[in-house]
């Protein structure tokens, strides 16, 4: 049991690097402010103050795939990168969607509830792959978050369009070894 939550605990890639460089990019927070990057509004009378920076983000969406292909193994690492995701960026909300064919299970975590997330959650699906339900699934309940990240074994047909994800950004980790490149957002690999 020790193993196995040590395992779950201790996400198998570096989301420091990946993660914080795919969520920069989105984020547009203002929470602190940092000299790494002067800001260039004041550069021009040579002065320098710092810029206003962001180490947390709002509200993220997480889908993973659950259908027949993603084995207890696959779907541990999946929720161990869940678990680096909350300690790594600290979202103030998050839609957890567990997704086959169709979405089996959708939680919502907010504020102090999210560092208890992989406690919390209830596994649910088992069918085939489609991640488009998760898409529709978002736009019936009227939700968009800031991104959207999948956790997916990559055996996916048909992994729809940027406007059926409202254009949100989007980042693959594609787990257990596949090499399938998704043709929206970005993706990453988790050995």
């Amino acid at each position: 049991m020790n193993r196995e939550l040590d395992e779950l605990l201790n996400p198998k890639i570096d989301w420091r690097e990946q993660l914080r460089d795919f969520v920069k990019t989105i984020c547009a927070g203002r929470d602190s402010s940092s000299w790494r990057r002067p800001n260039r509004r004041y550069l021009a009378g040579d002065v320098y103050m710092p810029s206003m920076v962001s180490e947390k983000i709002g509200h993220i969406a997480i889908g993973i795939d659950t259908s027949g292909s993603q084995g207890s193994r696959e779907i541990a690492e999946c929720l161990s990168e869940v678990q680096g995701i909350v300690n790594e960026v600290c979202p103030q909300k998050i839609d957890l969607v567990y997704w086959d064919a169709e979405v089996a299970n959708h939680e919502q975590y907010e504020g102090s509830a999210v560092s208890n997330i992989v406690s919390d959650t209830k596994v649910m699906g088992g069918g085939g792959t489609d991640p488009r339900c998760m898409a529709v699934h978002l736009k019936e309940q009227s939700i968009k978050p800031e991104c959207i990240i999948q956790l997916t074994d990559g055996y996916i047909g048909d992994w729809g369009t940027p406007e059926d994800w409202q254009d949100v950004p989007m980042l693959w980790a594609i787990v257990g070894g596949g090499q399938a490149v998704a043709p929206v957002g970005k993706t990453i690999y988790i050995s």
